[in-house]
């Protein structure tokens, strides 16, 4: 789980550029919320609360006064204030009076003279929201989490951070769609810290999210991003081999062998993509490649025997199916097919060796022995399924 720092914002509010005096109301809103902002940048808020509660009484009352009630500095102070007092009381009824109080600032201010202010009231809400998702996230609410920050990026809507943490938590309440819609917008930040994570794991939500056509998209993408990134590489490769797209992929797993050669998993890979592609032999090479640069690497053991094994069938099936061969011949045939099969042996015991609880492995370790004869290990084998 990731872990998120609590920050708090110590606010300056700009000097009014108003040259027309100062109602009574107004002069004394200010007069009492610098009092509190003293405090405030002491980190001692509570401290000035009498002055915050002060300069609440004092703005209620220009708000609705004939002279000033349409004045755009009575209100961007007002939203100051309430976004103050919300940040102080956990209050969510002086939150949204904060945003109602930004809003009609800003439909009045229309000389600009009170904008920087108005972004500070933006600002108090925006340190209100994240401090409310991080204490959500921490008591592992991860829907108010969302709903925290994702209402923050209402003052700070490139702010990467937020994005990304309103996408987690949306992960952890697998909120897919919302989370996608914030990773997706990640992607527009390549100097983000966590951006090739996003990158990466972007397919993965589209597959939470049962939509396997992006996920496929986005994969691709991911490996367009990430050109030199082995787990996008993997994660496309992994994706398309689902989706039964072999042909298309076996290429690009083998560029990306290219790049990385003693990759177990690549060459793993491109023996499941040939065999999908109904290229055996260069499967068994594939998978015999794997397990020479990991010798105890179980499915690729158990694949590489699997297809020496289908291969003799298949040889088997059309020798049968062959009647114009004398019993001589055929039995010379046979003798051939079961020298061809010794070579799945090494594959089968280690399959059996690795995972010795499967008795899958031991059935097809005891058709090998079946096929080529070998009563006594037949037997053997036998007795150990048998226990099972």
């Amino acid at each position: 789980m990731k872990y998120i720092h609590s920050f708090l914002f110590v606010l300056f509010i700009a000097a009014s550029t108003n040259s027309f005096a100062q109602v009574a109301n107004l002069r004394k809103a200010k007069t009492n919320l610098e009092t509190f902002q003293k405090f405030s940048e002491a980190g001692t808020a509570e401290l000035g609360k009498s002055g915050l509660t002060a300069a609440k009484e004092a703005i209620d009352e220009a708000i609705v006064h004939e002279k000033t009630s349409a004045n755009p500095e009575v209100w961007t102070y007002y939203s100051i204030i309430y976004a103050n007092l919300a940040n102080l009381e956990k209050s969510e009824d002086y939150e949204q009076k904060a945003v109602a109080g930004i809003a009609k600032a800003t439909e009045l201010d229309t000389d600009k003279k009170n904008a920087d202010n108005i972004k500070v009231a933006g600002q108090i809400l925006l340190a209100n929201s994240y401090n409310k998702g991080k204490e959500a996230w921490d008591k592992q609410d991860f829907v108010s989490a969302y709903k925290a920050f994702d209402g923050a990026l209402a003052y700070a809507p490139t702010d990467t951070t937020l994005i990304y943490y309103s996408g987690i938590a949306a992960i952890q309440n697998k909120d897919y769609e919302n989370a996608i819609k914030k990773y997706t917008q990640i992607l527009d930040y390549p100097d983000y810290p966590e951006y090739k994570s996003v990158v990466v794991d972007l397919p993965k939500l589209y597959l939470s999210a049962q939509d396997t056509a992006n996920a496929l998209v986005f994969a691709a993408k991911a490996v367009e991003l990430l050109p030199d990134n082995n787990d996008a590489a993997i994660q496309n490769i992994e994706l398309n081999l689902s989706a039964g797209n072999a042909s298309k992929i076996i290429s690009q797993i083998e560029a990306q062998i290219a790049k990385d050669p003693t990759n177990k998993f690549l060459q793993y890979y491109l023996g499941v993509a040939y065999n999908a592609d109904n290229k055996e032999v260069e499967a068994l090479a594939a998978f015999k490649k794997a397990v020479e640069i990991d010798p105890n690497f179980l499915e690729a053991n158990v694949n590489a025997a699997v297809n020496i094994m289908n291969a003799t069938r298949d040889k088997l099936f059309n020798l049968n199916e062959d009647k114009t061969l004398s019993t001589n011949d055929y039995n010379k045939k046979v003798d051939e097919i079961r020298k061809e099969i010794l070579a799945a042996e090494p594959y089968l015991l280690k399959s059996a060796e690795l995972e010795p609880t499967e008795v899958e492995h031991l059935k097809r370790l005891k058709n090998f022995y079946d096929f080529t004869q070998n009563e006594a290990k037949s037997v053997e084998i036998q007795a150990k399924i048998d226990a099972f």
